[in-house]
């Protein structure tokens, strides 16, 4: 059947002039501005003594979060709606004015809500007490309680207030910019121009001076304006160097700490999986070298990163044969899995199909109400489409098994977000490999292997590094285009060494996640949702028909526990550990063994 290759949000708004728009965006403003007449008993109250738990404070804090429950959800469903206008037509002046207006909305519920987190942080442990004796707030214990682990770096209300009203036209508005500025860029390839993400799928074509040029154009378009990229990086960190500083009164709060923050991780965590990718990074070296020898190269280059396997006949595939495929693939581990792939695509919910005023990238978002998860990509048929289209429905399925949980419970960090795109990557190659009808087959299985390993074990780490060696240099001043590039040849150096000829000079420029101003440190968080997974995929076979529910469990606790804590209930392993980051990375180590002992090709 023909899927639908388009997203149809109808069921919220008929398009991006729809006068429902402006109609909600009046009526949240009214709802925000109740939150914030409710929650301004909580900002007096921090500055005096702070009161006991008693029956007047109970009813203040219900009503406050029974209307959060009411707002967060529309304001998150009209965001939405609005990125994905923007999206898929880049130049919809109407979708950036209120992408700009729901940041605002969002912006000041975050600071209506502010006194109440601010006063729960610093309450007493009997006041929390008796607080969590009400069912109202059973739903944000878990963030209450995180808030609370972290309280030393916790500001003022209205230092907290500050922050956020200035991140919409400061921090924010650099983000935009980047976002901007990528879907306006363009490049020429076999004579031809294109857009970037038409040119990005251009990198993955089999002809190797059709993906150096595709290469070389990205270089040449972001080379171009390497002015404008460097403010971005440099605003987005400074900005938020400064605010670690307000943060550090009372104890320094190190880039890292707020990284591993966000993440949910612990600095242990993030030390003992650097610390073992960093031992074993010779995994992608021999990646790297079987790809070279596959590919008949005396060298090999950053173009030939993204090469598809060197098969007489390189599959492609259709739309509708990839969604039958993930299908079938998700399917032999979980029916359940693979008819969602289906509805998914019958229902329009993933946007897939190429044009030229669409964004770059890749990513699974998703509405509130009603429960609907969202897939953006660009689909042009290759190996590599399938693969990414497999990773963003792992994220919607780990979105659809939450459906009838409280939005608050809902919210995991990037590295638990990781562990599903990733299993679902894995369930595509491992059925393929164990299906593949003759070698040809084999080898593009054997290849995607080699791929992810040297994407995991050598590019995500040098992300990180460079990051480091970014803040580092920012805390010091304002960082040039030319130490940038430094920067990130120092970093690649690092992690590849010797295995690749040429290093990529403006990937601090061409890749999206070092301009994200939501998150620093966007990186790691693959690399750990890489080697979790597979910690988990291994599981599959030993416990057999368990394991379903075992994988469903520890996707529905990833938005209320710690990576730690998700690891120790489901899998009874410390992750604080290298042995645990070894155990994955023996796996890796012998999906690359298989790739090399895999006949010559070219």
């Amino acid at each position: 059947m023909a899927y639908l290759q388009n997203w149809d949000n109808a069921v919220h708004y008929s398009d991006i002039d729809d006068a429902k728009i402006n109609a909600d965006i009046a009526e949240l403003r009214v709802e925000v501005e109740a939150l914030e007449v409710e929650t301004k008993t909580f900002a007096d109250h921090l500055n005096a003594e702070l009161p006991a738990w008693n029956d007047e404070i109970k009813a203040q804090l219900s009503a406050v979060f029974v209307r959060l429950d009411a707002i967060s959800p529309r304001i998150h469903n009209l965001s939405v709606y609005v990125q994905s206008v923007a999206t898929i037509d880049s130049g919809n002046v109407e979708a950036k004015k209120l992408i700009s207006v729901m940041q605002g909305l969002g912006s000041n519920m975050g600071q209506a809500f502010a006194p109440v987190m601010v006063f729960l942080t610093r309450a007493s442990d009997d006041f929390i007490t008796s607080l969590y004796e009400q069912d109202f707030i059973a739903p944000y214990k878990f963030r209450i309680d995180y808030s609370r682990q972290h309280s030393d770096q916790l500001l003022s209300v209205n230092e907290e207030n500050l922050i956020s009203a200035m991140a919409q036209n400061g921090l924010q508005a650099w983000g935009n910019l980047y976002n901007e500025l990528s879907s306006s860029l363009s490049g020429e390839v076999n004579g031809e121009t294109y857009g970037l993400a038409k040119i990005f799928n251009m990198q993955f074509d089999e002809d190797r001076d059709t993906r150096e040029q595709a290469w070389r154009a990205t270089q040449g378009a972001w080379s171009g304006r390497a002015e404008t990229a460097a403010y971005i990086v440099n605003s987005i960190n400074g900005w938020r160097i400064e605010e670690r500083k307000k943060r550090s009164t009372i104890s320094e709060y190190h880039y890292l700490d707020e990284a591993v923050r966000d993440s949910r991780v612990s600095r242990k965590t993030l030390d003992a999986m650097m610390g073992a990718a960093y031992d074993r990074r010779d995994i992608g070296h021999r990646a790297l070298a079987g790809m070279q020898k596959q590919l008949g190269v005396r060298e090999m280059r950053p173009w030939d990163l993204t090469s598809p396997a060197p098969v007489s006949s390189n599959a492609t595939y259709t739309y509708d044969e990839a969604i039958d495929l993930i299908a079938k693939c998700f399917s032999a581990f979980n029916p359940e899995m693979g008819a969602f792939v289906v509805m998914m695509a019958e229902k329009g919910w993933i946007d897939a199909e190429p044009t030229d005023t669409r964004r770059t990238g890749a990513y699974c978002t998703g509405f509130s109400e009603p429960r609907e998860p969202r897939v953006f990509m660009t689909f042009e048929g290759t190996m590599t489409n399938v693969t990414t289209l497999a990773h963003e429905l792992g994220h919607a399925w780990h979105n659809w098994v939450m459906r009838d949980m409280h939005k608050s419970l809902t919210q995991y960090p990037m590295t638990l977000a990781e562990t599903a795109s990733i299993f679902a990557e894995n369930l595509v190659r491992d059925y393929l490999f164990t299906h593949a009808k003759d070698e040809d087959a084999k080898l593009v299985i054997g290849w995607n292997d080699a791929e992810m390993a040297t994407a995991m074990l050598n590019n995500i780490p040098a992300r990180f590094d460079f990051e480091r060696s970014l803040v580092d240099a920012r805390i010091k001043g304002f960082v040039p285009e030319p130490q940038l590039v430094a920067l990130m040849g120092d970093a690649w150096g690092k992690w590849y060494d010797d295995s690749l000829a040429e290093y990529d000079p403006y990937f601090w420029a061409t890749k999206l996640h070092f301009s994200i101003s939501g998150m620093g440190f966007y990186n790691f968080p693959y690399l750990f949702g890489y080697l979790f997974s597979l910690g988990v995929y291994q599981q599959k076979d030993e416990l057999g028909d368990r394991f379903n529910d075992l994988y469903t469990g520890l996707l529905r606790d990833t938005g209320s526990m710690t990576a730690e804590q998700v690891v120790m209930k489901h899998l009874s392993r410390d992750i604080e550990k290298p042995e645990f980051w070894h155990n994955s990375l023996d796996m890796v180590d012998k999906a690359i063994a298989q790739f090399e002992n895999l006949p010559v090709k070219a």
